[in-house]
């Protein structure tokens, strides 16, 4: 499946970005269509600092002849007129350096482009498009990319890894934005790469009538090939809802819930403009997000634009300034702010879940509270500060504790129990990681517990409730069957009778006894 990228080449050719170069004038000689995405891609490269570009001839390979094999079911007169490998450094060296894998060093790649030039005289359609290219995430520390992918690529004779997140863009003739959408984040998932006729594929199956891949997908479809693919997911079709349920299911927080557990999301929104004559929609994934701690939102929508509501919890991505992600049109790697795109204009949005989780990170939050407060009241008499502080911002007429929710499987929420120090720097006990490591399910929601002081300026929190992601949440409020524990500042909280009409909790000591690190996936 990986063929097309590791494919040696037929032809190379070395230059030198530094001035004079004109990455305008170059795209112009070669790739004669005015793509935005294509200039997106030396404009990330010129951005951090590249001063070479390798611009390697190859021939089709792996699923690339898949795709030109599909796409000649569509259009009789179908051509490949043209394939290039281009990749981008920050070393300066030349063409003769490229047989040399001594002189090619990975962590001096920043990314590379597979462009495609595809042609058909019927559909009046000849174009290069971006078939995949991967960038290296910005060194931003507050640009959070959760649980990054490896591409392997040769350039030369050099077999290179590249991290980051595939971009992908249509081609209008077996693929639309839904299509590259779908690839980019299965490929991130999945750890493998998929063919755009193993998308079709699940989408043709999943239709009444006749199957048009350049038409787009259905939200229908999309279910069928995530599904296809194995991929659980949590989604939300506004279309087919009741009025008021933009505001009651903002698209944001299935958004934030898949991004911040590792597996990215899609959104699907209406154009607006009077340009627009029909009905015309487009999907773009997103994969990550910017964390800005002096953030002014999260007190002053507590404290003066809710006043008096019963809210319960501060979300952490209330911390958030923008979602990370890419629009195939423009190319890849955008911020968009969190707020910019108007609920009334979302049409569709999929939270994309780890294997094995049956319920989104919105419901663990909410789910969360009903073991949080109970348990709380049960610590009365405590000579914690922490846990007094914890009380104070959980009271009903304070009600600002920040929660995170985050999925993991046992295994990364042991590692972190055994790699985190509270700020005293004690280590937990290997007597309770012992028996967490036996006792706890494989797949977890771990919803964290901050303070707005504690949270976004050192990224630490008060504590976890952890719950069992494997099984589906019982729609009876009674129902404990998901909650695990609550660990706080030098305590763990187990319900001893979770089938019974209240709970019984049973304490256990913790040697971490002030606020410790937040759970990290990047």
């Amino acid at each position: 499946m990986f063929d097309h990228r590791l494919i040696r080449a037929t032809q190379v050719t070395v230059a030198s970005i530094d001035p004079p170069f004109s990455s305008f004038a170059h795209i112009d000689s070669l790739y004669e269509d005015n793509n935005p995405a294509i200039r997106r891609l030396f404009s990330l490269a010129r951005a951090q600092d590249a001063h070479t570009l390798v611009i390697e001839e190859i021939q089709p390979a792996g699923i690339i002849i898949d795709e030109n094999d599909e796409i000649t079911q569509y259009c009789n007169d179908f051509q490949m007129t043209g394939l290039k490998r281009i990749s981008f450094w920050k070393s300066v060296f030349t063409v003769a350096d490229v047989a040399d894998t001594n002189t090619l060093q990975e962590k001096e790649c920043l990314g590379y482009v597979i462009l495609k030039r595809d042609q058909s005289l019927v559909k009046k359609y000849h174009k290069w498009h971006v078939f995949e290219a991967v960038f290296k995430k910005y060194d931003h520390k507050h640009n959070c990319v959760p649980n990054p992918a490896k591409y392997e690529v040769t350039v030369g004779n050099k077999r290179l890894s590249i991290t980051g997140l595939l971009f992908a863009q249509q081609n209008g003739l077996n693929k639309c934005c839904s299509q590259v959408a779908l690839r980019s984040v299965i490929s991130r998932i999945s750890n493998t790469d998929v063919s755009y006729r193993e998308i079709n594929g699940f989408a043709q199956a999943a239709s009444s009538s006749g199957f048009d891949p350049a038409k787009g997908l259905t939200t229908t479809q999309i279910r069928s090939i995530l599904n296809g693919f194995k991929i659980p997911f949590r989604d939300f079709d506004y279309e087919q809802g009741l009025k008021g349920d933009r505001q009651r299911y903002p698209y944001g927080k299935y958004l934030y819930s898949g991004i911040e557990s590792g597996n990215g999301a899609l959104l699907g929104f209406r154009l607006s403009g009077p340009a627009i004559r029909n009905d015309v929609c487009h999907i773009i994934p997103f994969y990550g997000h910017t964390f800005n701690k002096d953030t002014w939102a999260p007190e002053a929508d507590r404290s003066y634009f809710k006043v008096g509501e019963k809210l319960g919890y501060i979300p952490s991505e209330n911390w958030t300034s923008s979602f990370l992600g890419h629009d195939d049109n423009f190319g890849p790697n955008f911020c968009v702010p969190r707020l910019y795109i108007s609920p009334k204009q979302v049409e569709y949005v999929v939270e994309l879940l780890k294997s094995g989780i049956k319920f989104g990170g919105s419901q663990a939050e909410v789910l969360s509270l009903q073991f949080l407060y109970p348990v709380l009241k049960v610590i009365d008499q405590t000579k914690n500060v922490w846990l007094q502080r914890l009380k104070f911002y959980a009271d009903r007429d304070v009600q600002r504790i920040v929660l995170r929710a985050i999925a993991v499987n046992r295994d990364t929420y042991i590692r972190h129990l055994i790699n985190e120090r509270d700020w005293e720097q004690h280590a937990e006990s290997d007597k309770i990681i012992n028996v967490l490591s036996r006792t706890l399910p494989k797949n977890l929601w771990v919803v964290e517990v901050s303070i707005p002081e504690l949270f976004p300026a050192n990224e630490r929190k008060l504590g976890d409730i952890v719950l069992n992601g494997g099984i589906k949440i019982n729609s009876d409020k009674k129902d404990r069957s998901n909650f695990m524990f609550v660990r706080l500042p030098s305590i763990y909280l187990f319900d001893l009778a979770p089938a019974q009409k209240k709970p019984n909790f049973r304490s256990y000591p913790s040697a971490l006894v002030s606020h410790f690190p937040l759970l990290r996936l990047d």
